[in-house]
């Protein structure tokens, strides 16, 4: 029987005696070549880098490499790594299912804002009432055009922006923002507000409020002489107000300065005050035989941002004379605008004044014209705390 050849192949080294060898193995030579190749062989085993000492991972160089290209990310890998087709099951209540197509909109834009307008057709003030909060967030990225073009268009929205009982600093806060978004928002704005069957006067007034904070700009001007046109009188003095802001045309100051209601045509002059026209100087002038107190002190301020100094001192010496104690009142008011030290003497005589309105309104002016230490002295019956008046 012939005898087993066993081959070395450097597997069971260390199972195997160092001196251990086949029979059949013949003992080589220093010149033989098999002999070099294999002690070549063995200083590299020795030699062997600690990685490959290590266990393998992968069971093959192709799941390695399958390995190595998933650990390096996409370039511009978006958020949102799984962009399937959105779920066709959205909620059915109205509020959930607007959220749920802007929390989706990034994944397909056109399908969420044609879903959006779709809920909107359906229940319009349902969705103006769920996205108006999202949109003042200001989280909602790409979505947020969407949002402000959506709400822009809405008559919903200036429902719910001209409600008197919500906050005007915020109701203010997002119709500027509106405006960023959608240029065209204040002129729709402000025509809804003529629609008196969706709109009542409170709404209308605070809406009003609202378009006297954004600004307005002459090309306004058609919409806001509709409202001079209303019965409400609170309603047309606030359009004169604006319309002083935006100073008008003469034939415009005319109408309004006639206006039989006092607050409309006080509030035209206090809307002039920065007014540098010559006609404003005018206006104001005219405004002086005006038989309320509130024009003539309005006017008295305007006199006196124009620069016309000694006129109003003139009229004023006039006016702190007068028996109507409202005129008196309203006097010591416009000392106070004036913020001028030299009224200071006037003013503490009339701190002693029989009306307690009066009275109020001169130590209010004192304080501004003059320090503290100038009101010491004055009988605490004679230190009101009501608000500032002019009458």
């Amino acid at each position: 029987m012939r005898q087993p050849v066993f081959l070395r192949l450097g597997l069971n080294d260390e199972s195997t005696p160092a001196d251990s060898r086949p029979e059949t193995e013949r003992p080589t030579s220093p010149a033989d070549p098999v002999s070099s190749r294999e002690e070549a062989a063995g200083e590299f085993e020795d030699a062997e880098p600690l990685e490959l000492q290590e266990a393998d991972r992968f069971a093959s160089l192709d799941e390695a490499i399958q390995e190595l290209v998933r650990s390096e990310p996409e370039p511009d890998e978006p958020v949102l790594v799984v962009e399937t087709a959105i779920p066709h099951t959205a909620p059915e209540d109205v509020a959930e299912a607007v959220v749920y197509w802007l929390t989706h909109y990034k994944a397909n834009p056109s399908w969420a804002a044609r879903n959006i307008r779709e809920l909107v057709a359906k229940a319009p003030e349902r969705v103006v009432q769920t996205v108006l909060p999202l949109y003042e967030s200001g989280t909602w990225g790409e979505a947020t055009p969407v949002l402000a073009r959506l709400l822009a268009t809405l008559d919903a929205t200036t429902a719910r922006l001209c409600d008197p009982a919500a906050s005007l600093e915020v109701s203010v806060g997002i119709a500027k923002a509106l405006m960023r978004h959608e240029p065209g928002f204040d002129a729709r704005f402000a025509r809804s507000l003529l629609d008196h069957n969706r709109i009542d006067d409170a709404a209308r007034q605070r809406g009003l409020a609202i378009m006297e904070k954004l600004g307005i700009g002459g090309r306004l001007i058609p919409i806001l002489i509709q409202f001079l046109r209303d019965p409400d009188s609170r309603v047309r003095s606030k359009a004169a107000l604006m319309f002083g802001q935006i100073v008008p045309t003469r034939g415009i100051m005319d109408k309004l300065i006639g206006d039989a209601d006092a607050r409309v045509r006080a509030n035209l002059v206090e809307g002039l005050w920065n007014c540098p026209d010559s006609n404003c100087r005018l206006l104001f002038r005219q405004a002086l035989e005006d038989p309320h107190q509130r024009v003539v002190g309005n006017a008295l301020v305007g006199l006196q941002r124009l620069g016309e100094t000694r006129e109003v001192m003139r009229y004023l010496g006039k006016m702190v004379r007068r028996p109507e104690a409202l005129f008196r009142a309203t006097a010591a008011w416009v000392i106070g605008q004036t913020g001028d030290e030299r009224y200071a003497e006037v003013l503490r005589h009339m701190a002693r004044d029989p009306d307690p309105l009066v009275r109020r309104n001169a130590l209010r002016s004192l304080r501004q014209v003059h320090p503290v230490p100038a009101v010491r002295g004055l009988g605490p019956d004679q230190l009101g705390g009501a608000a500032p008046s002019n009458g």
